[in-house]
């Protein structure tokens, strides 16, 4: 597939060398400690060549949590004796992506995206194809089965074996040297991933379960499942790791993943999500919680090289609001950023767009001009309502072409490029907010825009 400048825009990140080696160099002194004496040499494994990625990523930032909400039989109407009809529960599910080395789980933006790194506990073989690490689990109430398909590629389930005892190291250990298959505790398939906290901790083991394309299964709240690409041999693994990992991934691109569960009481609920595959921008908040964003990256910014999904039903998407350009400014992305001087920071809550001077601004949705204005650092500014708390803020503006209380349609010319208020060149500022909370706007675009864009 071949790659736009975004995706091509930066580096690989690397993961520590030697650190599996090392890994397992301190299981192995740990388990020789606890066996009988004696003259014993391990050979390295060869029974399965897989290619582990860095132990200490996280697998990824996403969604939405399910809930129980009520709905009022008969729209609200009363009874005879004049009381309100009882209303009954419907329940409801979503996605939250599991991160393999915490054991946290994230929720998404507010437009419903979720994004998986594919930079954790990964594996790849000849036999078994490339297990990518994005995992994801089921979440909800009073769910009694779920059906999971996707229609490309693969599914496989993912389970820790964690505080393994000194003998089922040493069965593995055992096993590894011989190359034998190790029999695993309580089943399952295939060691995706080894490692331990430090050397005086327990081995850990990753253990995976094709799925094939499709699974019904009663729910469980602790099961993960995770994005398996089958090996087709048109991928070089023994090459560049890092690079043939982007190349596996990209397989995902455009693929639908339908999530189907059926409740307690008997009602059944689908969600289909479509996948697109890029660059992740990774932010670290002050807790040390990692955030992954469908965002552009900065020459400074770290970025993983991930999965986004979307909600095909909830998610709301935007039309790119600048005629004749696709470029987003490298120096002022959404976020935080250093302020200028080097004095602490500051947050950019949205995207600056930069365009010749008077080139045409339009409506990113259907909307409704709630307010036009001028303020010293946004310039000529004008808000648009969307509905349902989504706003939108154009700023720097020439000038506009719509009044206060106009109704526009998506597409529809609303102002001028301009470069007022704290601007240093003309181009427009652009926010979304969800019930005035600022947001990231490049979530709100489809994987159409994003695919296009520039940073400049």
């Amino acid at each position: 597939m071949k790659k736009n400048d975004y995706q091509n825009m930066m580096e690989h990140i690397q993961p520590p060398a030697g650190l599996n080696d090392r890994v397992l160099s301190a299981a192995r002194r740990r388990a020789a400690e606890q066996e009988p004496a004696g003259p014993k040499r391990l050979a390295p494994r060869k029974w399965r060549p897989v290619v582990r990625a860095a132990v200490c990523a996280a697998c990824a930032l996403a969604l939405v949590a399910g809930s129980v909400t009520l709905w009022p039989i008969g729209g609200g109407e009363t009874t005879a004796d004049g009381a309100p009809v009882t209303a009954l529960p419907a329940f409801s599910f979503g996605l939250t992506a599991y991160a393999a080395d915490t054991g946290e789980r994230y929720e998404a933006n507010a437009n419903g995206g979720l994004a998986f790194s594919t930079s954790g506990q990964g594996s790849w073989s000849a036999e078994d194809g490339h297990y990518t690490g994005c995992l994801f689990q089921v979440a909800g109430e009073n769910i009694q089965t779920i059906s999971l398909a996707i229609d490309r590629e693969a599914l496989y389930r993912s389970r820790t074996l964690t505080d393994l005892p000194g003998e089922e190291v040493q069965k593995y250990l055992e096993a590894e040297a011989s190359g034998t298959e190790y029999q695993l505790p309580g089943g399952g398939d295939v060691i995706a991933a080894v490692y331990s906290e430090g050397e005086e901790e327990p081995l850990t083991l990753e253990v995976v379960t094709d799925l094939g394309a499709s699974v019904t299964e009663d729910y469980d709240p602790e099961a993960r499942y995770g994005f398996l690409i089958p090996d087709t041999g048109d991928i070089d693994w023994e090459g560049d790791p890092r690079t043939a990992n982007q190349e596996s991934i990209d397989r995902l691109d455009g693929a639908r993943l339908t999530v189907t569960v059926t409740f307690t009481d008997g009602t059944e609920q689908t969600k289909i999500y479509t996948l697109s595959t890029g660059q992740l921008k990774v932010e670290y908040e002050e807790d040390g919680t990692m955030t992954l964003l469908p965002q552009l990256a900065g020459d400074d910014d770290p970025w993983i090289y991930g999965v986004y999904a979307v909600d095909e039903e909830s998610s709301r998407f935007f039309q790119w609001p600048v005629q004749g350009t696709n470029t987003i400014s490298l120096s002022n992305p959404y976020g935080s950023r250093v302020k200028p001087g080097g004095q602490g920071e500051t947050v950019h809550a949205g995207i600056d767009i930069p365009a010749p001077e008077g080139e045409v601004i339009l409506a990113a949705a259907d909307g409704t001009v709630s307010e036009v204005g001028f303020d010293p650092e946004r310039g000529n500014y004008l808000v648009l309502d969307h509905g349902d708390g989504l706003t939108t803020l154009y700023g720097q503006c020439r000038d506009f072409t719509v009044e206060e209380g106009d109704t526009v349609r998506a597409g529809e010319m609303i102002g001028a490029v301009g470069s007022t208020g704290m601007s240093t060149g003309p181009h427009l500022h652009f926010e979304v907010r969800q019930d005035d909370e600022p947001q990231n706007p490049v979530a709100y675009f489809d994987s159409d825009v994003r695919d296009t864009l520039r940073m400049g």
